[in-house]
């Protein structure tokens, strides 16, 4: 069998028309779509043709293909991504594609996040924002070990960078594994400096490795091709085993990583979702331990909160979630942030006499 050609080679430029950008005017475009439905039917006549459901991150759209269905139907497979040339017009006041050529195009992860879902945040910046927060982690085996998991140069790294962290729910879409555990990690980092001064004595560099790493097995977990699907391991396992394979091996080529660190650390990782009936192996059992769970159970709580929110009118409510169990209220539209004035001391003078004299 041939090799497939690439997207741009198919279009024969860097960028082709995204579904939102089509519009009902009969013009020809050339463009590359993944396919997320296929039908083939019959016309009155007993003529076979195909319809598509076609899209990309942008939104989706029908298609049909008139001519050589029954050639382009055994071609053409679910989640394939095609190259198409096709004419935009409208049926039933809905945009529609007739397609004359279509063939399956390959893709490769550089240019997943045209077809798929991504995170609203840069995925450079946040790549940015990991390597720093990896730097200041001072224990050096830990450190190591970061860089050996989530390092840039590293497959492992590559995948963690670009992964989902859900199939569905919170940070379901490119990058989405990234941002979770890197807005884990910084509350987390937050939560331990404010606990370190109410008295409590916090390992801050094996919170925030933990943080950085609690979700690493869904790497192996999830598989990011074209759509989210769970692999046979991630069905039979679950990512916190995963998760746990795969640091401990990793942690095993590290010269000293004290046995106690890395079983304070696999702890951390093995009750992150914090109870039995969320899956979780064990509960936590460390003040390190109960921070993540509280951190990672937020973040994954307010992912798809934020996004509710911010699709409603100020004073609306929201749907039923089934995720959060409730459904969300947008408050009135706050009153810009005023200037804050600067009391005179006199006044502050004046208040503290009244106190003592009180």
């Amino acid at each position: 069998m041939a090799p497939r050609t690439d997207p741009r080679a198919f279009c024969g430029a860097a960028t082709w028309p995204l579904v939102a950008d089509l519009r009902d005017d009969g013009r020809e475009v050339v463009a590359c779509y993944l396919v997320l439905d296929k039908q083939k039917r019959d016309t009155k006549a007993g003529k076979p043709f195909l319809t598509l459901t076609l899209g990309d991150r942008t939104g989706t759209i029908e298609a049909k293909v008139w001519d050589d269905a029954e050639r382009l139907d055994a071609a053409v497979a679910l989640e394939d991504v095609v190259g198409i040339r096709a004419r935009v017009g409208s049926y039933n006041d809905k945009l529609q594609l007739t397609i004359t050529v279509m063939q399956p195009v390959e893709v490769g992860d550089d240019d997943l996040e045209v077809f798929l879902p991504s995170s609203p945040r840069d995925r450079g910046q946040m790549c940015r924002e990991l390597d720093a927060l990896v730097a200041t982690v001072t224990d050096l085996p830990l450190r190591t070990l970061l860089i050996r998991c989530v390092g840039k140069s590293t497959q492992m790294g590559k995948q963690f960078r670009l992964h989902p962290a859900a199939k569905r729910n919170h940070h379901a879409y490119l990058g989405g594994l990234l941002e979770h555990s890197l807005s884990v990690a910084k509350a987390a980092d937050r939560l331990c400096a404010h606990y370190r001064e109410q008295g409590a004595e916090l390992d801050r560099d094996l919170l925030v490795a933990a943080a950085l790493l609690h979700d690493i097995g869904k790497v192996r977990e999830l598989a990011a091709r074209r759509s989210f699907v769970y692999t046979d391991e991630g069905q039979l396992l679950g990512h916190i085993l995963i998760g746990l394979q795969m640091v401990t091996r990793e942690a095993e080529q590290i010269p000293g990583l004290r046995p106690d660190r890395l079983l304070h650390l696999q702890h951390l990782i093995a009750s992150h979702q914090g109870r039995l009936e969320w899956a979780s192996p064990k509960v936590p059992m460390t003040l390190e331990a109960l921070i993540l769970h509280m951190a990672d159970d937020l973040d994954a709580k307010m992912n798809p909160g934020m996004r509710t929110v911010l699709g409603l009118q100020p004073g609306a409510w929201s749907g039923f979630d089934r995720h959060l169990d409730r459904a969300l209220y947008r408050p009135p539209q706050l009153p810009p942030d005023a200037p804050v004035e600067a009391v005179p001391a006199q006044e502050v003078v004046e208040v503290l006499i009244d106190m003592f004299r009180g």
